[in-house]
């Protein structure tokens, strides 16, 4: 009998035979790497010092807990392979060397939620938020907040300078700026640096007019915002190519800089039916082009960064929708302006608290 139970041990430790006291159905190879704790996580996720459980909740080389200690840790909800687990602990994936599945955590122990990491790069996110690289982002996405501080700046015209609003403080980028202030854990700053009657020409590099691009660039921010409601380039004759080719280089010198940018749509306004479906057409195809943007530590394009206004503030016939008007047909009223911080807050709120942390 005691012959038996040796030989029985050793095919445990080879990997030949089940000793968890449950099956590991969802993982793809559980070996014993010294002790493994039975139960619900460990058992499931699969336990090895070299293979890898597929969609477990949490492996564990060492004992007790679920906890992965010195073997392989792949677990969560569908995470694929992970390699010298530094100490999740019921978590979403498996960290270490290479993580295939979950958020980066920043080494030690994870209980719960995202997996430690702290080895070298993970390979690309899966079926969790992004694969983990050391300490900070790679390859699949953001590792979570990275910013101690966070600093926003609008370019464009009337609309976001405030006009048409009963209050500089009603307009909707102040809106946006109080209710990110009250959001953010660190600092916050927002620079508002749109002119009434600007055009996409006064916005582009080397304009050398006050609140263009380079005057954004320079005053260091982590996000710009773009926003022309696109009247004012209709008025100077500028075509729809050259309207989409202009705001384009905003994105792309700005990127070249290290920052981000996000994108309003056209506004209606009551102008002739033509010009009113041109400032419709141009909003469509910004969304097409703009749906989707760089930003920095992530090498898949990050969405939503779009703020699609147009049909929330339009009437039946594209025109401005009388409860937001300002009487002119082209300005907007408090509520106006707060249809626009609503959109605003819910495209823009998220990324900044993927950056920085958030209350």
């Amino acid at each position: 009998m005691r012959r038996a139970l040796v030989l029985l041990a050793v095919a445990c430790l080879a990997g030949s035979a089940s000793c968890s006291g449950s099956d590991s159905h969802d993982g793809s190879a559980s070996q014993a790497a010294g002790g493994a704790h039975g139960g619900g996580p460990g058992t499931s996720g699969g336990v090895s010092s070299g293979a890898a459980g597929k969609a477990g909740n949490a492996g564990s080389g060492g004992s007790g807990l679920g906890a992965g200690t010195g073997g392989t840790a792949s677990g969560g909800t569908a995470g694929s392979a992970g390699s010298t687990a530094s100490g999740a602990r019921g978590g979403t994936a498996g960290s270490g060397t290479a993580a295939a599945a979950g958020r980066a955590g920043s080494g030690g122990s994870s209980p719960g939620g995202s997996a430690g990491s702290g080895g070298s790069s993970g390979s690309a996110g899966r079926d969790g938020d992004a694969g983990a690289a050391g300490s900070g982002e790679e390859a699949g996405g953001s590792s979570g907040p990275v910013l101690t501080s966070f600093k926003l700046a609008v370019v464009g015209s009337s609309t976001a300078a405030g006009e048409g609003a009963s209050s500089s403080s009603k307009g909707w980028v102040s809106l946006l700026a109080s209710s990110l202030d009250t959001k953010v854990s660190g600092d916050f700053s927002a620079s508002n640096l749109a002119v009434g009657g600007y055009t996409t020409s006064e916005l582009l590099p080397d304009s050398g007019a006050d609140g263009s691009i380079d005057d954004a660039i320079g005053r260091n921010p982590n996000l710009i915002i773009v926003a022309l409601a696109g009247s004012n380039d209709l008025s100077a004759g500028t075509s729809t190519e050259t309207f989409l080719a202009r705001l384009t280089t905003l994105r792309d010198h700005a990127r070249d800089a290290g920052i981000p940018v996000f994108f309003v749509s056209t506004a209606p306004k009551d102008l002739s039916t033509s010009e009113k479906q041109t400032l419709q057409a141009w909003g469509e195809q910004m969304k097409t082009k703009f749906s989707s943007c760089w930003v920095p530590g992530q090498s898949n394009d990050y969405s939503p960064c779009f703020i699609d206004i147009f049909e929330l503030l339009a009437n039946d016939s594209l025109g401005v929708a009388s409860e937001y008007s300002a009487g002119d047909g082209i300005h907007l009223n408090d509520a106006g302006h707060e249809v626009i911080f609503e959109a605003a807050r819910s495209i823009v709120e998220p990324y900044v608290c993927s950056r920085t942390a958030c209350r």
